[in-house]
């Protein structure tokens, strides 16, 4: 897969560096130094380090069926499994993407209070549940990279995302609008978007969710979780607002060091690192 310019080396090989720090004994990576290991940081080490010991850790925490999951108590979140397709390789990587492809979030009607078209339902945080913008773009951005043929899933997932659109662009975690108001969106939900629907035809669309990134990722600056991602999808759509993204998230590491944040930091070394090769969509 081809690179996506010229990046400031020094940057990325040091977020690569903090972050293969923060590798657990496992082989695997918690959500902080010494918290145990989690599917999401891992597969999102996997992608940025293109680190074997990672997709180790994966493949023995898949399920049977292809899935990953963090259970709560009763509560079963298997969102992560299209990053962890974006991770893999060989059959470990087809059984995430067949689970993917199962997987789809529970039936629920529109109302007045809370209007969507519910004939999409996209992908949801936890089994059974509503679907939400963040796991649904996880899904059609898998699905797009790795599987472009499973058209059923892909246009469930992106007319989900083109229902959800906030008003103006960009989108919220749920729905646009909740009680006759709009919602408002967030850099992170509208950076994975974009980074699902990079090269996607409807350019307005694209123009719209770009034009909304530049502005969200200024105001959450001092997130780096947030300028990491919207580093990562400007980088992906090829937006002359990513220099100025990435040196913010130069910036705020050198601040803060995203306060041991590693999903955090696997975003910043994907966004300026080959790892974005592997969430490129092929034209």
């Amino acid at each position: 897969m081809p690179h996506h310019g010229s990046m400031t080396s020094i940057t990325s090989s040091g977020y690569a560096e903090a972050l293969a720090g923060a590798r657990s004994t496992d082989g695997g990576f918690g959500p902080r130094v010494g918290l145990p290991s989690e599917p999401e940081p891992t597969a999102l080490a996997a992608i940025a380090l293109d680190d074997d010991d990672a997709r180790a850790w994966l493949e023995a925490h898949q399920n049977e069926d292809g899935r990953l999951a963090v259970h709560i108590g009763a509560v079963e979140n298997d969102s992560v499994t299209p990053l962890a397709a974006l991770a893999l390789s060989g059959s470990a990587r087809e059984r995430a993407l067949d689970a993917v492809v199962a997987m789809r979030a529970a039936r629920f009607p529109s109302t007045p209070a809370i209007p969507f078209d519910d004939a999409v339902r996209g992908w949801p945080w936890t089994r059974g549940a509503f679907g939400w913008a963040e796991p649904t773009a996880h899904v059609v951005l898998a699905l797009r990279v790795l599987r472009p043929e499973a058209m059923v899933a892909l246009d469930d997932g992106i007319g989900m995302l083109l229902d959800r659109e906030c008003v103006g662009g960009g989108w919220n975690y749920g729905n646009r609008v909740v009680l006759g108001e709009d919602l408002p969106p967030f850099a992170q939900t509208t950076a994975i978007a974009m980074l699902a629907l990079q090269r996607f035809e409807d350019a307005a669309l694209r123009d719209r969710g770009l034009t909304r990134l530049r502005q969200l990722w200024r105001a959450e600056a001092d997130g780096g979780l947030s300028v990491g991602l919207a580093s990562a999808a400007l980088r992906a759509n090829g937006d002359p607002d990513q220099p100025a993204a990435e040196a913010a998230l130069a910036d705020n590491f050198s601040r803060t060091r995203f306060v041991g944040d590693v999903t955090a930091t696997a975003w910043a070394a994907i966004a300026t690192g080959p790892g974005l090769d592997r969430l490129t969509v092929q034209p």
